[in-house]
Formats: C-alpha cells, sequence, structure tokens
C-alpha cells in the first residue's frame, strides 16, 4: 500500500513537497504515520514508497521493521524526475 500520492495526508508528505508545490505537513511522517506504518509492518503488508517526499522515504526507511518496494520509480540519477529515488535513499533500502 501506498502512502500517499499526488497530495498531502493526515500520515504523510507526497513528492510535490519535493518540487515546491506543496508545504510539507510532517516532514516525513506524522505521529499517525509512525502508527501506520508500524501497523503496516504487524500486517505483514508491504510498504510502496512511490509518491512519497524524499524525506518521507528516508523516515520511513529508518523507521521500517519490513522490507519496502518502489512500486513504479526509477533511480533519480537515471532519470531526474522528482518522482524518481535519489542516490542516497537507494543506499539506504540496500543498508
Amino acid at each position: 500500500m501506498t502512502l500517499t500520492h499526488s497530495c498531502n495526508t493526515p500520515w504523510a508528505d507526497n513528492w510535490l513537497v519535493d518540487t515546491g508545490d506543496e508545504p510539507p505537513l510532517h516532514h516525513g511522517l506524522s505521529p499517525f504515520g509512525k502508527t501506520v506504518l508500524e501497523e503496516m509492518n504487524r500486517l505483514g503488508m508491504i510498504v510502496d514508497l512511490a509518491h512519497v517526499s524524499v524525506e518521507t522515504m528516508k523516515v520511513v526507511l529508518s523507521l521500517s521493521k519490513a522490507p519496502i518496494i518502489f512500486s513504479h520509480s526509477s533511480a533519480y540519477s537515471l532519470c531526474p524526475h522528482r518522482r524518481n529515488v535519489p542516490d542516497d535513499v537507494l543506499r539506504m533500502v540496500v543498508s
């Protein structure tokens, strides 16, 4: 399940924060968003980080107890679109 699409939610910031088109509401995840992530991990749900802000990616990767996916994203260094994943975040996935 993805945490957001093209709007901020009560639990996560979306990729438009990175373009400046929307202000960050949570700088990643809200306290409720952290609870959502914990519950998704507990239930065995796959967390999809497509469409979230870079800060949301980093927060989720630092907190998740389970692997995550980017269901339809590319490496930003290969295709510099704001919805793609920066190299420093990809390194977090590896670790």
